[in-house]
């Protein structure tokens, strides 16, 4: 990867300055106590886009240590950088030694995910078994509490019903919860009505390929497949599928961990609370899981604004 450095001004140049967890300064060569006689070694030069007031440097390929790294852009006021410069900007990189730490969508592959919960608070390195089984079971509980956008997912099922008189869609292999049914006609698209499957049975008791046939108004869930009734009178409908993806086993090799590209930090915390329950640490565990339930609240605050659910409640309530 390059560009992982970025910095936002209005005019001028900008330079970065990098630093460890312990608090040294890389200098080029390594990283050193801060020296002001050394300062010109500590620059890394910014490339502005255009005229567009934003900067990108790489990160430093000669840093080959793992880690959290912290660096600050600072605007020159001269000529020449100064220690006086002002800061415009500042922030954070994992670095696995060679690249970043991103997945797909900014979020993290599995085994740089396992680096960065041991960096944040759990350093046994004999756990990654139970590591990788509680961040499974997080993602599937956190998508339990809340509708999260990441989780969200749309498909057309165009060849499930080939056959008239055949009323069953077999669901996608990651569904995990289904939002609604959009049976699509040509140039008409139909909402279908979600009942449940003893309603189901009510309304289409003896279902029979010869005299049940109609334009389909409702659906359920049952078994793994979703009923359609009645049944469809036609093979060439669409049915437009919104769903919550379930999330699969989260290993090594996973190539983006769910929530790691925003909510990182909160899924973390409750693995670690996991961890240290299963080793016995009630005192850790107990503390994890309030930074988690903390975190949880607010993440969901943002993301009913975002999604204007918040908005629309209060649009109600106001009627």
């Amino acid at each position: 990867m390059s560009n992982e450095m970025r910095g936002i001004s209005s005019t001028g140049t900008l330079d970065a300055r990098i630093l460890n967890s312990s608090g040294k300064i890389w200098n080029g060569i390594t990283f050193e106590t801060y020296s002001s006689a050394n300062f010109s070694t500590y620059l890394t030069a910014m490339t502005e886009q255009g005229n567009s007031g934003i900067y990108l440097a790489d990160f430093p390929t000669g840093i080959t240590t793992g880690g959290t790294y912290e660096y600050f852009v600072s605007r020159r006021s001269g000529a020449s950088a100064a220690e006086t410069d002002t800061i415009v900007t500042s922030g954070k990189i994992d670095w696995t030694g060679t690249v970043s730490i991103t997945g797909a969508s900014g979020s993290m592959i599995g085994s740089d995910w396992r680096d960065y919960v041991l960096r944040l608070g759990f350093k046994r390195t004999d756990k990654d078994t139970e590591l990788y089984e509680a961040t499974t079971d997080s993602i599937q509980k956190m998508r339990r509490k809340f509708m999260f956008d990441e989780a969200e997912a749309e498909a057309t099922t165009t060849d499930t019903i080939t056959v008239l008189g055949d009323f069953k869609l077999t669901v996608e292999s990651d569904l995990g919860l289904v939002l609604g049914i959009i049976l699509e006609d040509s140039d008409t698209g139909t909402p279908l009505l979600r009942i449940p499957k003893w309603r189901f049975d009510e309304l289409y008791p003896s279902v029979n390929v010869d005299t049940d046939k109609g334009y389909p108004k409702h659906y359920c869930l049952y078994n793994g497949q979703i009923y359609i009734g009645p049944i469809p009178d036609s093979v060439s409908y669409s049915y437009r599928i919104s769903y919550s993806r379930r999330a699969g086993t989260v290993t090594s090799s996973t190539a983006a961990v769910p929530f790691t590209n925003l909510y990182r930090d909160v899924l973390a915390y409750d693995v670690l609370f996991r961890l240290y329950l299963g080793l016995d640490e009630p005192d850790k565990a107990s503390s994890y899981k309030q930074l988690f339930d903390e975190g949880f609240d607010e993440i969901t605050r943002r993301e009913r604004v975002n999604s204007g659910s918040t908005i629309w409640n209060q649009e109600v309530f106001n009627i």
